[in-house]
């Protein structure tokens, strides 16, 4: 990887830690994170796909169940990106991740938590739904899909 590359992963990082240390609600059995809105950029340009694996691990450093949901929260990235790999439509890869999200997060806080599986299956999943699908929305429809292109 170039160092011009590079740099711009390690700014992703960074601004995907802030974004989700920030959110009030980003973490446990309720989740509505804001920052999976920068899920959606590997979707667009491969070369960031270092940036959200490591930052999604990174961020839930801070979460209260620290290494496992550092663990499962990169597990969840490298499954969609493994699957984003060969699906071009990104709303079917913004499924794909909540799906992820919501199966691996859910077993996670039910052995941890003892939350309700199903029922965290959906107030992790569907948010994330919401907000990567609205986020590929906005980068198609707008030229953001240019600028993550060319970065």
């Amino acid at each position: 990887m170039k160092v011009k590359d590079l740099a711009k992963n390690a700014i992703l990082i960074a601004v995907y830690i802030l974004a989700v240390n920030i959110n009030p609600i980003g973490f446990m059995a309720i989740q509505f994170r804001v920052a999976e809105a920068l899920s959606v950029i590997p979707f667009f340009n491969r070369k960031f796909v270092p940036a959200l694996i490591i930052g999604g691990a990174l961020a839930n450093l801070y979460s209260p169940l620290g290494l496992v949901d550092m663990a499962v929260g990169g597990a969840c990235a490298i499954i969609t990106y493994i699957f984003s790999k060969y699906i071009e439509n990104n709303y079917i890869n913004s499924f794909i991740f909540a799906l992820a999200s919501g199966i691996l997060v859910s077993l996670e806080l039910y052995y941890t938590a003892g939350t309700p599986y199903f029922l965290t299956v959906l107030t992790v999943g569907l948010p994330t739904l919401v907000i990567t699908c609205l986020s590929v929305y906005i980068i198609e429809h707008t030229n953001l899909k240019d600028i993550i292109k060319r970065a």
